[in-house]
């Protein structure tokens, strides 16, 4: 009887000791994979077992639930077990303690609620093709989604050099900041992103609601040029390489950098700043 019952648990899908609501959609081949995955990786905190171990405690710790969808959702993907360890320990290497950025964020315009425990700092160029796509994405979270109340998020200009009017639109974009209408104009800047080109800067301060005439002005003024250099040499201080860049709560962050990845890892600090550490 009792070698029945041995066998019967064998025969059990994997997914049944998963507990979460992604990993229990997988069958088959990709119900295998992430098996495979959750039993030889561990978490990097509040357990010391494989995550799949970890996952049978009651209660459930919050970081390895978060932990186990990640893989569930990347086998969903399609992603090969290789890819998902390596973004493991990257987003490992992201969300344990470590020293902190020197980032100065005065004058610059925020979204989401100030008394918000965690915050964003991303460091982008106004020409930049994916910080056109994820960072609207994250406004959206931080402004009236998930996010909201969780996060606070600022923006550094970081023009690079390989992206055809980096200069311009950095100045652009940092003219927008002085004029109080830095978010509206980034929106709508990457809203219309493959449409640019240089003679729509001002066409576009005006649908942002700024004067034309005095966003020219500003754009050609150089306190402003001196405000997108000296935002640039700190993103190299801060070994800022590439677009986008982000630090949460002070820690560069070096993990994938897709919106469910981003999404996910902002509410891991939120638990972690707020103690929960345990899911109900």
């Amino acid at each position: 009887m009792h070698r029945l019952l041995a066998i019967l648990v064998l025969l059990l899908p994997a997914g049944s000791y998963a507990q979460t609501p992604t990993c229990d959609k997988l069958d088959g081949e990709q119900n295998k994979l992430a098996q495979e995955i959750l039993s030889s990786q561990h978490p990097y905190d509040c357990c010391d077992d494989t995550i799949l171990e970890c996952l049978k405690e009651k209660p459930v710790c919050a970081l390895v639930w978060r932990l186990a969808e990640n893989v569930c959702r990347r086998v969903l993907d399609k992603e090969d077990q290789a890819k998902i360890t390596r973004g493991l320990s990257r987003r490992a290497r992201s969300m344990m303690p470590g020293k902190q950025a020197e980032i100065d964020l005065e004058g610059l315009p925020m979204i989401g609620d100030p008394k918000s425990p965690v915050t964003l700092v991303e460091y982008a160029c106004a020409r930049c093709p994916y910080c056109s796509k994820i960072t609207p994405k994250l406004h959206e979270a931080i402004t009236d989604g998930v996010l909201k109340g969780k996060v606070k998020m600022y923006f550094k200009i970081f023009p690079i050099r390989g992206h055809p009017y980096s200069k311009e639109t950095g100045l652009g974009f940092m003219a927008a900041v002085e004029m109080g209408r830095f978010w509206e104009f980034l929106l709508l800047s990457y809203q219309r992103f493959d449409v640019f080109c240089v003679d729509k800067q001002l066409e576009w301060a005006e649908d942002a609601g700024m004067a034309p005439e005095a966003f020219k002005k500003l754009v050609s003024d150089p306190g402003i040029r001196k405000r997108v250099v000296a935002s640039k040499k700190e993103g190299i201080v801060n070994k800022v390489e590439a677009t986008p860049t982000f630090f949460i709560n002070g820690r560069k962050f070096y993990g994938d950098m897709n919106p469910d990845e981003m999404l996910d890892v902002l509410e891991e600090e939120y638990e972690r700043v707020k103690g929960i550490e345990y899911r109900k």
